[in-house]
């Protein structure tokens, strides 16, 4: 969309003004690999993707902001005056005012706007919208306020607001990836030390397909939280022999000190994946593609049987795409319980593939899935 296509929008909605509307657009992500590894410490490998959210925010002249989502049909208005708080009934918009509660926390003086979102990720992909609207709203108001451009403390800010204004417990990576992406580059971040290092994706003649297995996923906040829990117990558990500081970057000798065998488990997943994160790297700088099918298959293994995130939908979905003339490896991707999973075919059998997995699922689950051919763009950005 372009930023006369989404200025005449935004003036259709709120009306003509002598102040200027400024434009911008933050992208989905997907993850290749190092799954459940944000908040763990380890390595994770996302992309960003040309798909997201545009928004278009404009000055007012008094203390109300409102904000319109095309997507939702829906309007809220609050007064920035008063104290903002998580209200469930505001649904979408409780993100987009967390980062205005944030900004007002620390010092900033937030004025009235009109904000317009319009999106195209698709519905119940697993593509992270909370985290790219609020990338999005963040770098839109540190535009306007004049706050230095940093965008790891975009990303910071984002998980934040959303683990405490919102109140789901999520890492660093889906806001990292956001803020961070470019066209053609994967970023790997390391969630300890916040390093990162944008990497091409070095796979041949490959499409990175994303298969959405069209599950509702009711239950995922609070598996997340689930897991998440189980990890710092698990990792509580190794801090009692010695000062280990994440989990992800635990030895294999260590699972020794957890006795509970879920624990245990959850534990061993975090540490292998950050590992399989580290080798895919390696294999990708090669342009090893055995290597590369070798380790997108353990990460489907280890979250299907350690973590226990994937599920029949999901299982599915990954042996069908496996079976395909042309599929290199595929995977899940993404917090699971449903969601999506990944594959690399080569370029000329993609058509073919999607029809074929289509098919094969919709026998099997009876539910048609959604494919989705991704194409890697930049992070959040103003629009020219």
């Amino acid at each position: 969309m372009t930023k006369d296509e989404l200025t005449a929008r935004f003036v259709a909605q709120f009306g003509e003004s002598e102040e200027p509307v400024h434009c911008y657009f933050a992208p989905g992500r997907v993850n290749i690999i190092g799954e459940h590894q944000d908040y763990n410490g380890g390595h994770v490998f996302p992309a960003a993707l040309t798909v997201g959210i545009w928004g278009a925010m404009r000055v007012r002249s008094d203390k109300k902001v409102r904000l319109f989502s095309e997507n939702m049909d829906t309007t809220v208005e609050v007064d920035v005056s008063e104290p903002l708080r998580y209200d469930a009934t505001r649904d979408w918009a409780n993100y987009p005012l967390g980062i205005i509660d944030y900004l007002q926390r620390g010092g900033y003086e937030v004025p009235g706007m009109d904000f317009y979102f319009v999106g195209n990720l698709p519905a119940g992909a697993g593509l992270s919208s909370s985290a790219c609207i609020l990338d999005l709203t963040g770098y839109m108001l540190w535009d306007y306020l004049g706050v230095p451009l940093d965008m790891t403390k975009l990303a910071e800010m984002a998980q934040q607001v959303e683990f405490h204004f919102v109140g789901v417990k999520v890492g660093i990576m889906d806001q990292f990836a956001i803020s961070q992406g470019k066209a053609g580059h994967g970023v790997l971040l390391d969630c300890t030390t916040m390093n990162y290092e944008l990497v091409p994706l070095n796979w041949g003649d490959y499409r990175l397909i994303i298969m959405n297995t069209n599950k509702k996923r009711g239950l995922v906040d609070s598996k997340f939280n689930e897991r998440k829990g189980e990890c710092d117990a698990a990792l509580a558990e190794i801090q009692k022999h010695y000062p280990l500081t994440a989990l992800s970057l635990a030895k294999e000798s260590d699972l020794d000190y957890i006795a509970d065998e879920v624990l245990r488990r959850r534990a061993r997943h975090a540490l292998t994946e950050n590992l399989r994160v580290l080798r895919f790297m390696d294999a990708l700088r090669a342009g090893d593609t055995s290597e590369i099918a070798a380790i997108l298959t353990a990460s489907h293994m280890s979250l299907q049987q350690d973590y226990e995130v994937s599920g029949k939908e999901l299982d599915t979905m990954v042996t069908i795409a496996r079976q395909q003339p042309g599929c290199l490896a595929s995977r899940m991707t993404g917090a699971g319980f449903g969601g999506c999973a990944i594959a690399l075919v080569e370029t000329a059998q993609v058509d073919a593939f999607k029809e074929a997995v289509t098919t094969a699922y919709t026998k099997a689950i009876g539910t048609e899935p959604s494919m989705y051919e991704a194409e890697i763009g930049d992070g959040v950005h103003a629009l020219s």
